[in-house]
């Protein structure tokens, strides 16, 4: 989030300087932005390689360019998530992601814990497999639907002592239950953080999207 708002900051003190050009500079790097210059990069095999994630020279992070207002990386939008998705013809799948923290309460003290907000395809794009349970369906991840989660390995054991049964118990993330559908395996690390407990649909009405809010993370399996 906090990438996001420096960039719009940017975003906005460039065009400040241009108003009459505002409102074109934007459409064109909402419409055209997504349509041309989508950056594919694995970095001289840097970015993402290196991580233990099946085929991994198959992975590649995805991200925006706005020349125009010299802006050289954006972060993925909503709507763009969708086009890329859907009309892509070299990727087998693209997903996004986001970290944001989540309140746990129904226990005996309230715990702050890391969350990680991912599009179905996001883990099977990693090669991710559970360790018990299941990953999220389109089903999970489509607004209104019933609220899930995915717990890490280590949260699993520290809050349910490795219980296999906790599949399918509620867990209270921010005032609303969630469904526990699964359990992620030991060796489980999304990128380079170490420090996740929970991992959540991110649930993105379509209906909604706007030309903007570019807040997540790309990434995509060729």
């Amino acid at each position: 989030m906090a990438s996001f708002i420096s960039q719009l900051k940017q975003v906005f003190r460039r065009l400040g300087r241009a108003p009459l050009f505002a409102i074109v500079i934007l459409i064109t790097v909402a419409i055209g932005v997504g349509a041309n210059t989508v950056i594919f990069s694995v970095v001289e095999g840097v970015l993402l390689k290196p991580l233990p994630y099946k085929d991994a020279d198959r992975l590649i992070g995805v991200w925006y360019t706005a020349p125009a207002i010299n802006i050289p990386k954006i972060n993925m939008a909503e709507y763009l998530y969708f086009i890329d998705r859907e009309q892509s013809k070299t990727l087998e799948d693209i997903g996004v992601y986001d970290f944001l923290s989540f309140h746990i309460t129904g226990g005996a003290q309230p715990e702050q814990v890391q969350g990680l907000q991912v599009t179905d395809g996001t883990l099977p794009i990693l090669g991710v497999r559970p360790n018990i349970g299941r990953l999220f369906t389109q089903r999970d991840d489509s607004p209104n639907m019933p609220q899930t989660v995915i717990l890490t390995y280590g949260f699993w054991q520290r809050h349910f002592g490795g219980d296999a049964s906790v599949v399918g118990r509620p867990l209270k993330l921010d005032g609303a239950m969630h469904e526990i559908i699964g359990v992620l395996p030991a060796n489980f690390e999304f990128m380079d953080r170490s420090d996740v407990d929970v991992v959540v649909p991110a649930q993105i009405d379509r209906s909604k999207t706007v030309l903007a809010g570019f807040r997540f993370n790309g990434l995509a399996r060729l």
